[in-house]
């Protein structure tokens, strides 16, 4: 789709049409109507397909944290939660109390399993797949909750992918506050997961299904190698658009990884900031510098994005879900080059990053 906008703009631009914007709005109504075809003006049921490598915690599959839980399993388990997504909440937010109440709250409505050849198969001859990795101390529920948020909010045309690894504290009072022990539990989760990562992006090669990848905090400590990995025995590009969100990952590994990476990916965007207080923990506890503070990398398109995390009540690690966020992956999914997108511009010579992204 994104080549068939860029022709269609350089059929344009030679017919200088550019002169009149009537003009060309007529010229291009049609492509975008044929582009949005599913609707998102009112509540809409999300279909979130789920690959997971988290153990099971009963023998039948669902949505909710008393299916999956955070224990590690070596093999991945398939299948779709239907969420029914509000129209009337703000931006980002994901309100899931236990009020069935779809006007106001994210409600699982559907869930089922699927084999592996059915999860491949129903993924074929769509519109790319758009993959999202959560990142630390996420349990189950909420990652399928975010996925159909990201999607929603996104106004996504094609299917959403949700990869969920065993992220989140055990269950219990002292584990869930022992943030030091969950976050190394988790780490461990992470690093062991990225043989199960590099074989779904096998199995989607394997498939012809090129996807969009956006990933989050600590689950770029599973991406990145899955994706080095997977380059190093692939020529076929397998991503077109990959967004890296306030990545908990060491600058030096990364900056050696974006040669490989670059092999199998149309375009590497990063997103970071300086506000990120877990991002100077994790620092702290890997005794390294994260990527997610800001570090220019070639080929890599680096924002930072601290004028819009300027909370000092919060972490300033959940940007990847706002509307700033959200608004400039959409113009980069539809093949908006960063340097035109709204709200960005060039930041100063010597920074630590290319651009800035305003308020």
């Amino acid at each position: 789709m994104k080549n068939k906008i860029f022709l269609l703009l350089i059929f344009l631009s030679s017919c200088n049409v550019f002169k009149d914007s009537s003009e060309l709005q007529k010229k291009l109504q049609p492509t975008w109507q044929d582009f949005f075809k599913n609707n998102y003006e009112d509540n809409k049921v999300i279909k979130v397909y789920i690959a997971t490598n988290r153990s099971e915690k009963s023998t039948e599959f669902g949505c909710e944290d008393k299916n999956f839980g955070v224990e590690f399993s070596d093999q991945l388990k398939y299948g779709v939660c239907n969420v029914s997504v509000p129209k009337a909440r703000n931006i980002g937010a994901i309100n899931n109390g236990k009020e069935k109440n779809i006007s106001s709250n994210f409600v699982i409505t559907d869930s089922k399993k699927l084999d592996k050849e059915d999860f491949f198969k129903s993924l074929k001859n769509n519109y790319s797949p758009l993959v999202f990795i959560h990142g630390f101390n996420v349990k189950y529920n909420e990652a399928v909750i975010r996925a159909s948020q990201l999607a929603y909010d996104l106004k996504y045309q094609g299917p959403i992918i949700l990869f969920t690894w065993p992220s989140g504290s055990k269950d219990g009072f002292f584990d869930e506050t022992l943030l030091n022990k969950t976050y190394e539990n988790n780490s461990n989760s992470a690093k062991a997961s990225i043989h199960e990562l590099e074989n779904f992006f096998n199995n989607l090669s394997k498939n012809n299904i090129r996807i969009n990848l956006i990933v989050h905090s600590m689950g770029h400590q599973i991406a990145i190698p899955a994706i080095q990995k997977f380059a190093n025995n692939n020529s076929k590009q397998l991503i077109n658009d990959l967004f890296l969100n306030a990545p908990d990952y060491e600058i030096k590994g990364f900056r050696e990884s974006v040669k490989d990476i670059k092999k199998i990916t149309n375009k590497i965007t990063l997103y970071c900031s300086n506000n990120d207080k877990a991002i100077t923990a994790s620092k702290i506890f890997n005794n390294n510098d994260r990527i997610g503070s800001c570090f220019n990398v070639d080929d890599v398109d680096v924002i930072n994005v601290s004028a819009i995390d300027d909370q000092t009540l919060s972490l300033g690690h959940g940007y990847y879900s706002s509307r700033p966020i959200l608004n400039d992956i959409f113009l980069a999914l539809i093949g908006i080059e960063t340097k035109h997108r709204l709200f960005i511009y060039k930041s100063e010579l010597f920074s630590s990053e290319k651009y800035f992204l305003r308020k």
